[in-house]
């Protein structure tokens, strides 16, 4: 400001016709010059952010232009002006620097408590990572921004490498422990898939059915239900032996799973019957066992005395629709009444 108001001084008691454009530009120019130079010093802490010192210098270059009373009184006026703007900027400048020098402290005790835990946990390179520790602590002490930024990026690199060496242990040590838990978690995901499958059919059990149903009733979203108890399935059993029951079991589930589209849930329900929850209304549910009805529900090949015989059974159905307010019970046994009154329908079993 001393240059400033001296320059400005010099200019006072020049001729009219010598001083008045020249000296005025010069001064607009400094004034640029001082504007620019505090944008570029401290950047983000601009020296003109509310445009004041631009707008004097709008104002001095359209008023007087020859030199005299009114020319130095504007001038005065523009110097007060520069000064007070000046003197903020200072302000915000060192505000600036002592908040950066703040932070960079707090991020040296920062990296100084990460060494020191990394002392404390990693015996194998305590003596290493304890030299980086004392190194940050003294760059704690230091004054000038360039030694600290120097001592922090001598000291990162030796921490750097410090924690490679320490990574690369860990990586090895981590790699083998993945591979025990990806191999845990293999097992268990198989173990709860397999808990929640009926073995001889691939389907869904008893349980994994009545928590879907207890789930679709909390749920409160529109579905059926369909009960399925095959006819004459005893008299497989009985006549042809239990390795073509199972042949019989595994065939309905084969056909079950066909006839129901992926998003219902079909079950084995237990021996000889089994259970669907169908994502439809009661009408459309039982247009799909209708369907289903038309031809033998468990037909197969079986071997008796080492001849080929084909076996068929038939089934009875009870379909329901959830009437929005019953338990998984009721609905249960309102299937279970509807399909037992299907009972009265003579069983059949194939002929060769």
């Amino acid at each position: 400001m001393i240059s400033i108001k001296r320059h400005i001084d010099n200019w006072k008691d020049v001729p009219e016709n010598a001083s008045g454009g020249s000296g005025l530009a010069a001064y607009l120019s400094l004034l640029s010059s001082v504007i620019q130079c505090g944008a570029r010093a401290v950047p983000g802490i601009g020296l003109d952010p509310d445009q004041k010192l631009s707008g004097l210098a709008a104002a001095l270059s359209r008023g007087p232009r020859l030199a005299g009373p009114g020319l130095s009184s504007s001038l005065e006026t523009a110097n007060q002006v520069v000064r007070k703007h000046l003197s903020g900027w200072a302000d915000r400048a060192c505000e600036r620097h002592q908040t950066n020098e703040h932070e960079l402290g707090e991020m040296v005790a920062a990296m100084r408590n990460a060494v020191d835990s990394l002392t404390t946990h990693s015996a194998l390179y305590k003596q290493e990572a304890g030299d980086v520790a004392v190194r940050l602590h003294s760059i704690t002490a230091m004054d000038d921004l360039t030694e600290i930024r120097q001592a922090i990026v001598a000291t990162a690199r030796s921490l750097t490498a410090c924690v490679a060496r320490t990574a690369e242990e860990g990586r090895k040590a981590l790699g083998q422990l993945n591979t025990e838990l990806d191999s845990y978690r293999t097992r268990l995901s198989d173990s709860e898939k397999l808990s929640s499958l009926d073995p001889l059919t691939g389907l869904a059990n008893r349980r994994s059915f009545e928590d879907r149903l207890a789930f679709r009733v909390r749920a409160a979203c529109r579905f059926s239900l369909v009960l399925i108890d095959l006819n004459g399935f005893k008299d497989v059993n009985d006549r042809l032996g239990h390795l073509a029951g199972d042949e019989v079991i595994r065939s309905v589930g084969a056909t079950l799973r066909l006839e129901f589209p992926s998003a219902d849930l079909v079950a084995r329900w237990g021996g000889d019957e089994f259970a669907v929850i169908v994502n439809c209304s009661e009408k459309d549910a039982q247009a799909r066992v209708d369907r289903i009805r038309r031809a033998p529900i468990g037909e197969c090949r079986v071997l008796k005395d080492g001849k080929p015989l084909t076996v068929s059974v038939n089934a009875a159905f009870g379909v329901v629709g959830w009437n929005g307010s019953e338990t998984g019970a009721g609905l249960l046994a309102r299937a279970d009444s509807c399909m037992y009154r299907q009972k009265r329908v003579r069983e059949g079993i194939g002929s060769e």
